[in-house]
């Protein structure tokens, strides 16, 4: 198991990890099979370490027990998300507002605790299943009829041709 963070700043102590080449960091040496790598490079530098991929530094816990106890003791530390450029983009800031992007705060607590409680319990499930199913009929009958006209795939709800 392997799990990863993004790192925001500069950290003085990192765990140890391969030494990176010059922009490119730790990239070739996860190779076509990363998850394979990653096992080789634990049995060398421990079920922690820290790798560049490029210009972000990321530290692997491999270890499940390790893993448990990071996330257990310093769950905060790895709560956040990175709101993707393509959300910053957007006319409207959606970051801002939006339960996925949102920080943890008490705006975030609150926004989570109101959705859990009028959108989230069984009754409300139960009572919009018929709408989820229809929905997801929908969407596989997009799928069907943009693969019968010869369509790849879908950007933000509008078609291309391959």
């Amino acid at each position: 198991m392997a799990l990863s963070f993004v790192s925001r700043g500069r950290h003085k102590q990192l765990p140890p990890g391969p030494k990176p080449y010059p922009v490119i960091g730790n990239l070739l040496e996860l190779g076509a099979k990363p998850h394979k790598s990653l096992t080789k490079l634990a049995n060398v530098h421990g079920p922690i370490m820290s790798l560049r991929l490029g210009l972000v530094i990321t530290v692997v816990v491999s270890s499940p027990s390790m893993a448990k106890a990071i996330l257990q003791n310093h769950d905060l530390s790895f709560c956040d998300r990175k709101v993707p450029e393509a959300v910053l983009s957007l006319p409207f800031p959606h970051h801002e507002f939006s339960l996925a992007w949102l920080p943890v705060s008490t705006m975030w607590k609150n926004l989570r605790k109101i959705s859990n409680m009028h959108i989230f319990t069984s009754q409300k499930l139960d009572a919009n299943q018929e709408l989820r199913r229809k929905k997801i009929k929908d969407l596989l009958a997009h799928v069907e009829d943009n693969c019968r006209a010869g369509y790849s795939f879908w950007y933000l709800g509008r078609s291309r041709k391959a």
